[in-house]
């Protein structure tokens, strides 16, 4: 049986780029890596230019989506951007005899940087099959087996380097979460994050896709892919206040609640407790310090301002859901240098409960920003500071 691979030569920019490419020696390999035998004929789709950097392989009744990389590996967005373009064109195929692969071409550049692995390594969880990535890695990695895992080479992924934090994925009790946004290179980021996410979620997934700028949707191929994956729910939000919009209206909440929460992980990082140190990330919760309720209720300001209070990054820390209570309470408060300090009055032993459950007197450093402090005194002004003391642990 004679395999068919069909292509479309010309590139949005260039034409004739992947009759370029695309040699005899090239399309038999991957006529023998698909198909298992060497023999095939060539169609060539000249309707419309070649989105996705597709090669299409029929045989034996199935259709393999191969999509391929760049020859010049450049940005670390720009070189893998075409495959959610190509995973949107594999997801509105309604056969059911279909797969999806990568095909590395030859090619200059360092195609496995940190960043690389981490997409290849999505892309894998996702169901994709990699033809010949042994021809230029000799590395060996897998799918993630779970979100936890996910999260924590995500973590470490962003943490080596700042430029990667375009979208953040936690976990609460009952929904996983995650944050990505719908501009630049990174609304291709959030497509990946979501197929690779709802193989392994044990319950149902958020995905926020933070406006900004112009781009206020992801493209339509995209939303229709993430619909179609059944487990995975779809929200927008914006870093700006929509002028139909009040920074108390209560249908907006959620939606700004993500928002800020996006900008806390941009300023702070991955959920972790800022005076306990724990990481659990289904009991850490972005809390206030400036609450929404007082800042909705200063005549002062207008409500594009208040917006840009109640989701500021500075104006918050990660706590977890004991210290939070605490915090909501002005049992424990905070002051403008950082140190934590305890409510006069309590009894001894809630007093050494609470210094057995804080084990940080004081805010690291780089967390205490000036603008944090100017909102720290922002939230003092209707707390009773005056009667507490410095915690001492």
């Amino acid at each position: 049986m004679i395999a068919t691979i069909t292509y479309r030569p010309d590139a949005q920019k260039t034409p004739g780029l992947f009759d370029a490419i695309l040699t005899d020696a090239i399309l038999m390999d991957i006529c023998q890596r698909v198909t298992g035998q060497n023999s095939y004929r060539v169609v060539k789709d000249r309707y419309s230019y070649n989105k996705g950097r597709l090669v299409y392989v029929e045989f034996n009744g199935e259709i393999t989506y191969v999509s391929l990389s760049e020859i010049s590996i450049e940005g670390r967005n720009s070189s893998l951007q075409s495959v959610p373009t190509a995973l949107n064109l594999y997801y509105a195929d309604t056969r059911e005899q279909k797969s999806f692969c990568y095909y590395f071409m030859p090619h200059n550049g360092n195609a496995f940087t940190a960043y690389h692995l981490f997409i290849y390594r999505l892309m894998k969880t996702a169901g994709v099959r990699f033809l010949n990535i042994e021809q230029y890695y000799q590395g060996e990695f897998d799918g993630y087996k779970n979100v936890d895992e996910l999260i924590v080479d995500r973590r470490d992924n962003q943490t080596g380097n700042s430029s990667n934090n375009s979208s953040y994925v936690s976990k609460t009790s009952d929904k996983i979460q995650i944050y990505a946004k719908t501009f630049g290179a990174s609304k291709y980021e959030s497509t990946i994050l979501a197929i690779a996410v709802s193989h392994i979620a044990d319950r149902p997934v958020e995905l926020y896709n933070i406006c900004e700028q112009n781009l206020k949707r992801l493209p339509k191929a995209s939303e229709d892919t993430i619909r179609a994956l059944g487990n995975v729910s779809l929200y927008y939000t914006s870093l700006f206040l929509d002028k139909h919009q009040s920074v108390d209206d209560s249908d907006k909440q959620k939606l700004r609640s993500a928002s800020y929460l996006y900008n806390l992980y941009n300023r702070i990082g991955y959920k972790k407790c800022a005076l306990c140190g724990c990481e659990i990330p289904e009991i850490i919760q972005g809390a206030h310090i400036w609450g929404v309720s007082q800042i909705s209720h200063s005549d002062d300001i207008d409500e594009a301002v208040k917006f840009s209070h109640a989701i500021n990054g500075n104006n918050g820390l990660w706590l977890c859901q004991n210290h939070h209570k605490l915090f909501d309470a002005n049992i424990i408060m905070i002051d403008t240098n950082g140190f934590v300090r305890i409510k006069d009055g309590l009894v001894a032993k809630d007093v050494a409960f609470i210094r057995s459950i804080t084990f940080r007197a004081i805010l690291d450093l780089p967390l205490l920003s000036d603008d944090m402090k100017w909102y720290i005194s922002k939230r003092n002004e209707n707390v009773d500071i005056e009667h507490s003391h410095v915690l001492a642990v």
